[in-house]
Parts: C-alpha cells; sequence; structure tokens
C-alpha cells in the first residue's frame, strides 16, 4: 500500500467521530456473534449431512474440521489419505446430483467461517484504538461484546459492576428473580481466560473482579483519561493466580 493511501485512510478514520465508529464496532460484533452461531449450526448439519455418504470421515476428523477436509472434493474417490477409510465405509455412494449440492454447501460454510474470520479482524483492530484500556483487560472481542451488551462504552462507564458481572446472563437473572433457578454468576465475562480457567467455585469471584475493573477501564476510555490498560490486566492477573493457588 502507497504511502499516500496509507495517510488518506488514516486522515478518513480521524475524521469519523467516535460516537459513529462505536457504532460500527457494536454492529460488528453482533453481527459476529449471530454469523458464529449460524454458521457453527450449518457446521452440524453439514456433519449429519455427510454422514449419509462417509460416516468414519465425520468420526475421524471431527465435526469442526470436516468442511476445511472437503474443500478437496466430497466423493471419498476425491480424499486422498482417507482410502483406507473410504474402503470400508458403510456410507451409500453419491449421485452427481447428491454430489454437487454436498459441495454447494461446503462452500457456504466455508465461505461464512471466511467472512468471520475478516468481521474478527475488523474487531480486534479497531476496538484497542476505541478501547485500549477495556480491550487490553478483555481482550478486543470480549470488550466489544459487553460494550455492546451494556449499549455503548457510556452506559457501560456509568454501569454498577454488579450488573456488568451478569451482562448476557439476563434470561437466567429474570429466571432467578422469579423463583425458577440460582443467580448467575457471570454472563459474558464468563468466555474470559481468567474465569473460565478457574474451578467452578471461583469464577464469579473472577467475575466480580474483572467487571469492576471493567467499569474503571471504560471510565478511562470513555473520559479520556490515558490507557490503563496494562496496570488494569496486571491487576486481573494477579487475582487470577490467587484465585487459582486456592
Amino acid at each position: 500500500m502507497s504511502s499516500r493511501r496509507e495517510e488518506a485512510l488514516k486522515s478518513a478514520r480521524e475524521e469519523l467521530s467516535a460516537p459513529d465508529r462505536e457504532a460500527h464496532l457494536v454492529m460488528a460484533v453482533r453481527f459476529l456473534d449471530a454469523a458464529e452461531s449460524d454458521t457453527g449450526e450449518n457446521r452440524e448439519r453439514l456433519a449429519d449431512w455427510y454422514s449419509v455418504h462417509f460416516p468414519e470421515l465425520v468420526e475421524e476428523v471431527g465435526r469442526g474440521n470436516l468442511p476445511g477436509v472437503l474443500e478437496r472434493g466430497v466423493r471419498r474417490s476425491e480424499l486422498d489419505g482417507f482410502s483406507s477409510l473410504a474402503e470400508g465405509s458403510t456410507g451409500s455412494e453419491l449421485t452427481d446430483r447428491e454430489a454437487e449440492v454436498l459441495r454447494s454447501a461446503v462452500e457456504r460454510v466455508n465461505s461464512a467461517a471466511d467472512d468471520i474470520q475478516r468481521i474478527e479482524r475488523f474487531v480486534e483492530s479497531e476496538a484497542p484504538e476505541l478501547m485500549p484500556s477495556l480491550s487490553r483487560l478483555l481482550g478486543p472481542v470480549l470488550a466489544a461484546r459487553v460494550v455492546s451488551e451494556a449499549g455503548g462504552l457510556e452506559k457501560l462507564a456509568r454501569m454498577p459492576s454488579s450488573t456488568v458481572q451478569v451482562l448476557g446472563a439476563e434470561e437466567a437473572l429474570f429466571r432467578h428473580l422469579h423463583g425458577d433457578g440460582t443467580s448467575p454468576k457471570h454472563g459474558v465475562l464468563f468466555h474470559h481466560e481468567f474465569v473460565e480457567g478457574l474451578p467452578e467455585e471461583n469464577r464469579g469471584k473472577m467475575a466480580r473482579f474483572l467487571a469492576n475493573k471493567a467499569v474503571i477501564a471504560a471510565r478511562v476510555d470513555h473520559y479520556g483519561d490515558g490507557d490503563k490498560g496494562p496496570e488494569l490486566h496486571e491487576e486481573a492477573q494477579s487475582r487470577f493466580r490467587e484465585l487459582n493457588e486456592r
């Protein structure tokens, strides 16, 4: 890319207002979540469908890896490296029409996966520019998800940490408030490595700590008080180690 084009892109980005950029980021991560859900379901459907032809391959490579393997071809005879499995397969043969429509399904799943990666790269590059402290604390994608669940960075900055802790778990909280089930200990924050990596009994404590730090990070990012991401992340890491040693 030429230096002139780089300067033009930089200038255009700087001219775009922060609220507009935040709106794009929020919409992107919402689209990302929906796309991941849809693609996951289609990947499962594809595996079920392909099992009619070559169930042994699905078992061998796993459902998640199947679409990538099938880029080489959908017929057993087209899949080099799996000839021994193919020889003893209990699946039915494919007609030309069946093979054609299966190829289309494989292309659709793989194309959707490529789109997801592009959107994810956008979020990963955009979030640290708009919310550096929060992105360093939570990771760019999770930071964008938390902001999305909160309804914006400003709302997150004004939100009680107890509310932030259960963002994304509103249905479970609603059931609890109506006497059905226990109170949720975390929402989307569960996907942070410091929460997910702990024994179940300590995850709520870590989520509470992260929620508190996330509010601080959001205030720093929204009100323009520098970048405290490294400091907040170090505090969270220290808390994680403390809980992990118990």
